[in-house]
């Protein structure tokens, strides 16, 4: 009778060691797994930190542009669509407020190539002005909205409006004079009637200069600055501001542009004066455009 009960407690002994064992061995599994896990999600995050990631969005964009320059239109246009569908990955990726601001803002330069290049060809090539930056409106003003981007934050301030304005004037004829001499102005609508003239003359003034300067300047640039620093933050937007007009396939016009946004950039870098910018570039929108084509053709 002993026998058999001690015979009973070393089993249930055994047993209950076995159980002990498995239960180790579960948790040790779990253990390894979460640590595991753990480990792949800091090695995405320490991958793709914010900063890398703008910066390989921002080297994908101008990669892009420059296929649409050596004249791979389907491969320039399929990269930036492969970047807009890309921003619900990165936003989820990177979970960090300023490289998201960033990103967004970057987003708008792939779009802006979407909408330019599907729209139709036309003769008239001064009216796409008004095509491709009418339906970009929803898209800017629905990112200032969820960045809660204030008027400050813009620059739109007419703090020393009376000094600037003047200034920008300068330099918005040195700048299109400038363009119109190095580049050309591949613009010029013959027969067009005065009234015509003075309502474009208005578009690319008031319309296009703000626009461009709006999400060059006081969204991209200031992101940018925000995450590399001021220099590194203002030539990385330039550049971009220079690339974007690579559909001209010119390389002196790209060079150009990119060193007026370097002006511009500055200009705004040291006023955070949305209204000087974009006067300043109204103005050369409308030296290159409209004042030297009908003065000197």
């Amino acid at each position: 009778m002993e026998c058999e009960e001690d015979t009973y407690h070393s089993d249930a002994f055994h047993k209950k060691q076995h159980n002990l064992k498995w239960e180790r061995v579960q948790h040790s599994s779990d253990e390894e797994r979460y640590h595991q896990s753990s480990f792949y999600k800091w090695f995405v995050i320490r991958s793709m930190s914010p900063g890398r990631t703008v910066a390989i969005l921002f080297m994908a964009i101008v990669f892009a542009e420059l296929l649409l320059f050596a004249g791979n239109i389907n491969g320039g246009m399929s990269l930036h669509f492969l970047i807009l569908i890309s921003m619900p990955f990165l936003v989820v990726v990177i979970r960090n407020r300023q490289g998201i601001h960033a990103l967004q803002a970057l987003m708008l330069l792939p779009l802006l190539r979407l909408i330019n290049v599907s729209m139709p060809v036309s003769e008239a090539s001064l009216l796409m002005f008004i095509a491709v930056y009418v339906p970009l409106l929803v898209p800017v003003y629905l990112l200032i909205r969820h960045q809660g981007l204030t008027d400050v934050q813009l620059g739109v301030s007419y703090k020393h409006i009376v000094f600037y304005i003047p200034l920008a004037i300068i330099a918005g004829v040195i700048l299109g004079t400038g363009e119109y001499f190095i580049v050309g102005s591949g613009y010029v609508i013959p027969g067009l009637s005065e009234l015509f003239i003075l309502i474009f003359a208005s578009i690319v003034f008031f319309y296009v200069g703000l626009m461009e300067e709006l999400i060059f300047r006081s969204l991209i640039q200031v992101k940018l600055e925000g995450l590399f620093g001021m220099a590194p933050g203002l030539l990385a937007a330039s550049l971009l501001f220079g690339v974007m007009h690579s559909i001209s396939g010119e390389v002196i016009e790209m060079t150009y542009i990119f060193a007026v946004g370097i002006i511009l950039g500055y200009m705004f870098q040291r006023t955070r004066s949305l209204p000087l910018v974009a006067t300043a570039h109204g103005v050369a929108n409308v030296v290159l455009f409209v004042v030297l084509p009908l003065v000197l053709l």
